[in-house]
């Protein structure tokens, strides 16, 4: 008789409603996956990883309600750069680290802001999942996530964002864009040798097969700023409707609503976020720095 064996369930809240508590509305949102991952489960979920996540709008919307929703680009320009000042981080703390024999923070987590500057302004969303014995809404808002700093040979603190470059602020995609240039392979091409010897053997053809395709099918010296992608546009009303983006990679968790300060009002939940099922605590967020 064949053994019976079951999948051990892993404990995971991977849904989350999305709302804002207070101050001025800002027209725009920021989800920050990890934060809402860490705020709701109570544990750490790491920022460098590219987490597969939804966008909903709840249907009970008014029509015409639309939000615009916007990602990090998965590329490799992307995961470098963040790779990049990741490593960094480590460097210029590798001294004080071993001064103090590993006895870091627990919680240590290196995190790069959004960098995102939009009319009206952007703000995180807060996660509003849980509800009391009342059912009444339990707003997150207790929890570290500073972004991670470093001191520079001049003594001054500074920290990372996917934003542009400033005195406290490091860019990283522009630190990366500025790490060097593709060259040209090969750099001299060359007729080949023999030429007029073997009676197939033709320098021009030799040579057009070095020319041709040997600068890179993209700008070698400029790899830009365009760094966010647009996963779509969600939208209530009659005859087109689309509420949910479906899930898509996002480095970082960093996902922007645009528009979404018409929808998200105070303590109202009217956007949810999911994340894909995985092996990381949980989720689905394949590590970006290996």
């Amino acid at each position: 008789m064949a053994r019976r064996t079951s999948k051990k369930h892993y404990p995971v809240q991977r849904t989350t409603g999305l709302t804002w508590t207070g101050g001025p509305l800002p027209a725009n949102f920021m989800i920050d996956g990890p934060k809402v991952l860490s705020q709701t489960n109570h544990r750490l979920y790491r920022q460098s990883r590219y987490y597969e996540m939804s966008v909903t709008l709840d249907t009970d919307l008014p029509d015409g309600s639309t939000v615009d929703v916007y990602a990090l680009a998965d590329t490799w320009m992307v995961q470098k750069a963040y790779h990049m000042a990741k490593m960094a981080w480590d460097e210029s703390n590798a001294e004080e680290k071993e001064m103090l024999n590993g006895k870091v923070a627990r919680w240590n987590d290196f995190r790069v802001k959004h960098g995102l500057v939009l009319a009206g302004g952007i703000e995180d969303v807060l996660a509003m999942n849980f509800l009391k014995r009342t059912l009444s809404a339990t707003p997150f808002t207790v929890g570290e996530f500073e972004p991670s700093q470093v001191v520079d040979q001049t003594g001054t603190s500074r920290d990372f964002s996917w934003g542009t470059a400033s005195g406290a602020s490091y860019s990283i995609i522009e630190e990366y864009d500025a790490s060097g240039n593709t060259s040209k392979d090969p750099q001299n091409p060359a007729t080949g040798s023999y030429s007029g010897l073997l009676p197939n053997l033709e320098g021009g053809a030799a040579l057009a097969l070095q020319e041709i395709g040997n600068a890179p099918p993209y700008d070698a010296n400029d790899i830009g700023q365009a760094i966010w992608i647009k996963v779509g546009t969600l939208h209530l009303g009659a005859g087109r409707q689309r509420t949910s983006t479906g899930f898509f990679t996002s480095p970082c968790g960093f996902v922007a609503l645009v528009g979404a300060g018409a929808i998200i009002g105070d303590n109202q939940v009217e956007i949810s976020c999911e994340f894909k099922r995985g092996d990381y605590k949980g989720v689905h967020a394949p590590s970006m720095l290996e």
